[in-house]
């Protein structure tokens, strides 16, 4: 029996559409068009015949009419534009500068003495926490002022907000990584590194969240690596052998980073069982490491020669594709470089030694930059008074900065808030346009953190 007699028939008398979410360049009506009118390059036959000549005339002519450039075939092998071959990693670049002098200055003693840079930190809640000891001061950005504090059992050398903001991971002395309840500011668990079944006591120097909150990671002065669930259950462990100076947790959660302090070497491990994938070697001391939020796997390396020359080397973990640029060929010291989630651009602290003896002092600096040789941004340069920048922090709208400078004076009033407020907004405002807030305990500020710079891009 003949099927397609009896079978059902379809009343759409239309052609079927091709089997493809996107459709392929010659199914497009206006292309398709064109190029029936199109002659063949290779055309053999006689070229001074009436039919080519009218056909070529006509195509010119709609070609003319439309205003449309001729077509031209794809070459496969064509080199890559300029501008996409600069563009190292993907980036939004600000069309004027927005970088301006703090807005906000906290002052907190005895910065100076902290070994380790991860002592700052900003959460989702807008609550910016700074770490000095064994205690920890929570400042609010929407109330501008202070809103609580708390203590751990040992020194702290670490701090992380989970991506929540609900709780509050902090490295301390002793093997203990302490986790602390962010509305309450008090201990709710802790767990001890693995170090006490190999060597001595060690710190807990690095720590990090996973981007979904539901794992950490901690990195000791022993050099011991390891995975916790959100409550502190061990996943997995790693020895390195050398004091851990930062780990970082790639955005997709499928790799973490990690590097030693005055170490060369990039370790690039699966998540969260710590199984080793890649590693970058150089003859750089790495200084700091920050994945890119938009694109998978691309972790930018900020490190310095020999000679203090300061180095970019942006990696594609996947690939093990490097790209690198040297920021100044003059002596400059890299200490912290920050992508932005907001805009993809790159942030480095730079600071010249050489400058830093000089008086006045005019030896840090910011730069922005949106590709290895492109700098859209900067502030400090030969400004006075201003130190190393060595923590930064965005703010979770991405247009605030919060930076910890390694200052030698006391710059504000001892347990007072300073914060410069213009005129019109809510607030006392005195006839000099500034705002205090007294604390409830007060300090003796010998050392000061600096927060607050505005990136409004």
């Amino acid at each position: 029996m003949n099927r397609t007699a009896f079978g059902k028939k379809s009343l759409n008398r239309r052609r079927p559409r091709v089997d493809r979410f996107v459709l392929p360049r010659e199914q497009l009506a206006e292309i398709k068009s064109r190029a029936l009118w199109k002659i063949p390059s290779a055309y053999t036959g006689d070229i001074w015949s009436s039919e080519y000549l009218q056909r070529k005339k006509y195509a010119e002519y709609l070609d003319e009419a439309f205003g449309l450039e001729p077509l031209k075939a794809h070459d496969c092998n064509q080199s890559i534009p300029d501008g996409y071959r600069a563009q190292a990693w993907p980036c939004v670049p600000r069309k004027r500068r927005y970088l301006t002098s703090a807005d906000s200055i906290l002052d907190l003693p005895t910065y100076s003495y902290a070994l380790f840079p991860e002592l700052l930190d900003w959460s989702s809640d807008n609550i910016l926490v700074a770490a000095l000891g064994r205690n920890y001061h929570k400042w609010s950005w929407r109330t501008q002022s202070l809103t609580n504090q708390g203590f751990t059992q040992y020194e702290i050398q670490c701090c992380k907000f989970d991506p929540r903001g609900e709780l509050l991971l902090l490295g301390t002395d002793n093997q203990i990584t302490e986790i602390h309840n962010n509305a309450m500011s008090k201990w709710v668990a802790e767990c001890s590194c693995l170090c006490n079944r190999f060597v001595a006591i060690c710190s807990i120097t690095a720590v990090d969240w996973s981007p979904t909150g539901n794992s950490f990671i901690t990195g000791c002065s022993r050099g011991v690596l390891v995975s916790y669930t959100r409550t502190g259950d061990m996943l997995g462990w790693r020895r390195v052998g050398e004091t851990m100076l930062a780990v970082r947790v790639s955005p997709d959660a499928r790799y973490v980073a990690a590097a030693a302090v005055n170490g060369t070497t990039v370790l690039v491990m699966t998540w969260p069982l710590l199984h080793l994938y890649s590693s970058l070697g150089s003859n750089w001391t790495v200084k700091a490491l920050s994945w890119h939020p938009w694109r998978s796997a691309l972790l930018g390396v900020g490190a310095v020669t020999s000679r203090m020359n300061a180095h970019v080397a942006v990696w594609d973990a996947p690939t093990s594709r490097v790209t690198d640029t040297t920021i100044r060929h003059s002596r400059h010291s890299l200490d912290a470089m920050l992508f932005s989630h907001k805009t993809g651009e790159l942030v480095i602290s730079l600071w010249n030694p050489e400058r830093a003896v000089s008086s006045p002092k005019t030896c840090s600096q910011l730069v922005v930059m949106s590709g290895p040789d492109k700098v859209v941004d900067q502030w400090g340069e030969e400004r006075s008074g201003l130190d190393r920048i060595r923590t930064m922090v965005f703010s979770p709208d991405g247009t605030k900065l919060g930076k910890r400078q390694q200052q030698q004076t006391k710059t504000s009033s001892s347990g007072t808030f300073s914060r410069k407020t213009p005129r019109g907004r809510s607030g006392n405002a005195t006839d000099s346009g500034r705002f205090r807030c007294t604390w409830t305990k007060r300090l003796t500020a010998s050392q000061c953190v600096r927060s607050f710079l505005k990136l409004r891009s």
